[in-house]
């Protein structure tokens, strides 16, 4: 049965950190009825199938002890075949309960304490946070901004990557939040300078299966294997399904000798351990939803065309970086007469609209905003006339 994206689910009083936690991150009040696009998950229902698999399994009525199964191994490795022209060895696959447990895992498996982990700024800001938890040092390099659109800074990353202390690159493709996808010619060029300087590169994909047209994702293990043997790879069906709250990821190892590692390291942080449900929602999403994400991309590109259109007809003095994946869209307000600072709060007191703000992805995002654009279209023309009416009051001041 086909999901109806125009459907508004109610959330509240569910613990969802986008809607519930809301009041307490944006020091807002219930009654004031601000309208949440910051959590990077979405305004609508799973598909079917998923939720028919986790009613089957619910019916069994035991959820002791789970292992993971070989489904889960061919359920990822048939999904990357058929959406993204891969194939990898089911022995490569390795469960993690998140991305960023995954990283984590191979932080602490692929360097050691005082070593230099590189991110393309501005970039999802938990990577900052677990280089710094992991005891590792953060390396900067910025990605450079051209005409609204985002460029790698090649001769920069041979600078930091040539660092003694560098032994990691944290790879965002598609990139949160700037909406880049990276092309064969930029990750073979990162492939280049990192082999030579003997940098593992950890390549973040979760919002790989999220992908507007006419572009494409190249996932980093469809690159030579010079370049994919010295890699880690990490997938999600959590933002293509919205599957967060089930905890479920995966990572892809193709050297066996990075494997050994890196499941010493998911021993020690005792993450090896998979959630009944986790499993069986993601061999449902990856077995019996591809057409589904079809169908999402559909919708999620017509909330694309009325953002961009809104912005050029009503809100001239903002500017869309025209992303290329992801449902999350990188607004530039620098020219909007807003203080930077006052940004958020103009946002979510002012307006009623809970977002992102860009200074939380680095120094460079400062004076952006992060907006998920993944619910119905009328929850989308709501948050914009109230953008409008809240520009309207700063101009009648």
């Amino acid at each position: 049965m086909p999901v109806n994206f125009d459907k508004m689910p109610d959330r509240l009083n569910t613990n969802c950190v986008k809607w519930d936690g809301l009041p307490n991150m944006f020091k807002v009040k219930a009654e004031d009825e601000v309208l949440p696009f910051w959590v990077a998950d979405m305004d609508f229902d799973c598909p079917q199938p998923i939720t028919d698999a986790l009613r089957e399994r619910v019916n069994h009525g035991i959820f002791g002890y789970t292992r993971v199964s070989d489904h889960f191994s061919q359920s990822v490795v048939s999904w990357m075949n058929k959406r993204h022209g891969s194939w990898i060895d089911p022995k490569s696959v390795r469960f993690s309960p998140g991305v960023l447990h995954g990283l984590t895992n191979a932080i602490l498996a692929f360097s050691k304490k005082g070593d230099g982990v590189i991110i393309m700024t501005p970039v999802y800001y938990p990577f900052n946070s677990i280089i710094k938890d992991t005891e590792r040092e953060v390396i900067e390099n910025p990605l450079i901004e051209i005409n609204g659109h985002y460029e790698i800074d090649y001769e920069d990353l041979k600078k930091k990557t040539s660092q003694s202390k560098a032994k990691l690159l944290i790879l965002c493709n598609p990139h949160n939040p700037v909406g880049r996808v990276y092309t064969q010619a930029e990750l073979t060029k990162i492939g280049e300078i990192c082999v030579l300087n003997k940098i593992t590169v950890l390549s973040d994909e979760i919002h790989s299966d999220l992908i507007y047209a006419p572009y494409k994702h190249l996932t980093y293990m469809n690159l030579p294997g010079v370049y994919k043997n010295k890699a880690v790879v990490f997938i999600s069906p959590s933002k293509t399904f919205n599957l967060a709250g089930l905890q479920t990821s995966a990572v892809i190892l193709p050297d066996e000798t990075m494997r050994q590692a890196y499941d010493k390291a998911a021993s020690l942080t005792r993450t090896t351990g998979i959630n009944v449900f986790g499993e069986v929602a993601l061999c449902a999403a990856y077995d019996q939803c591809e057409s589904y994400v079809d169908e999402l991309m559909a919708y999620l590109t017509i909330n694309l065309a009325y953002v961009r259109e809104t912005l050029r007809s009503r809100f001239p003095q903002l500017t869309l970086f025209e992303p290329e994946g992801t449902y999350l869209l990188w607004i530039d307000f620098r020219k909007s007469g807003i203080d930077e600072k006052e940004l958020l709060h103009f946002m979510s007191h002012t307006a009623r609209i809970a977002i992102d703000d860009g200074s939380w992805f680095g120094s460079q995002g400062s004076g952006f905003i992060r907006l998920n654009s993944a619910c119905p279209l009328s929850q989308l023309k709501e948050a914009f006339d109230r953008l409008e009416s809240a520009f309207n009051q700063l101009k009648n001041k």
